[in-house]
């Protein structure tokens, strides 16, 4: 039996078929010479290919930020995509989350994220003076109807060793500047992971997994989807996109339909 209502299927299927078309409308013949691989394949096929390389590599912004904000209004009473955090942060807390991940980055102690809350915390009450900042902007920003904020980055599944550093350096900064600009609020930052490429079995790629606190700041798959509804959503997601993607069939194939006269 289907939990997710009628709108939010319907509002969830517009955003994929919304994002699809964009792409289309926007995509530009691929202008790479590949004679060998056009003869063998088609003009339309490889341009068709091209197009899926691009699409699956900014899937994260076109497709999985706003079927996860339609989701979770369901359940939030606030998703926003892209928003801004303050600019100034605390010069002590800036100094405490450096230590934090140097610590982590040296193998001494594995990520425990409340102990390290806690440690900001005391650093913000230093009442140090604030810099200003770069601040990325969190891609999924929640607040619940009881006073928790919830900010989301969305990731590549397959992340690079080299990125864990700067997502908790990221998730930390979060936390610091949400403590900061809005005191009294619950704050929560976590990455998320749109599916599992190991399926069925668990994920494997956390080749620093001490930087994360894997029980506190890291949804995956089913885990984060389920959490933006509040109930077991993720099959009845697939079919979202299944049904999306039956009705773009036609629109696609005619789209690169129009690049099989020419194989040069």
């Amino acid at each position: 039996m289907s939990q997710l209502d009628a709108g939010t299927r319907h509002r969830i299927e517009g955003a994929i078929k919304s994002a699809i078309r964009l792409k289309l409308d926007a995509y530009r013949p691929e202008t790479d010479y590949k004679p060998f691989h056009t003869r063998l394949l088609g003009n339309d096929r490889m341009q068709l290919y091209s197009f899926v390389h691009s699409l699956i590599t900014n899937f994260g912004a076109a497709i999985y930020e706003p079927v996860a904000a339609e989701l979770a209004r369901m359940r939030f009473a606030t998703a926003e995509l892209q928003r801004a955090l303050p600019t100034e942060l605390s010069t002590s807390a800036s100094n405490q989350i450096d230590v934090i991940v140097d610590e982590l980055l040296a193998g001494n102690r594995n990520s425990e994220r409340p102990a390290e809350e806690e440690l900001i915390d005391a650093a913000l009450l230093s009442g140090s003076a604030s810099f200003a900042t770069r601040m990325p902007k969190v891609d999924l920003w929640l607040e619940d109807h009881d006073g928790l904020i919830m900010m989301f980055e969305l990731k590549t599944v397959k992340p690079n060793t080299g990125n864990f550093e700067q997502y908790k350096r990221n998730l930390l900064r979060w936390y610091a500047a949400g403590v900061a600009s809005m005191p009294g609020r619950r704050i929560r930052t976590a990455i998320a992971l749109p599916y599992n490429p190991y399926h069925p079995k668990p994920y494997e790629r956390w080749t620093l997994k001490g930087m994360l606190d894997l029980d506190n700041e890291v949804f995956i798959a089913e885990d984060f989807w389920n959490f933006l509804a509040g109930f077991d959503v993720h099959d009845e997601l697939l079919d979202c996109f299944e049904r999306a993607g039956i009705e773009l069939r036609d629109e696609i194939d005619a789209h690169f339909g129009r690049f099989r006269a020419s194989n040069h």
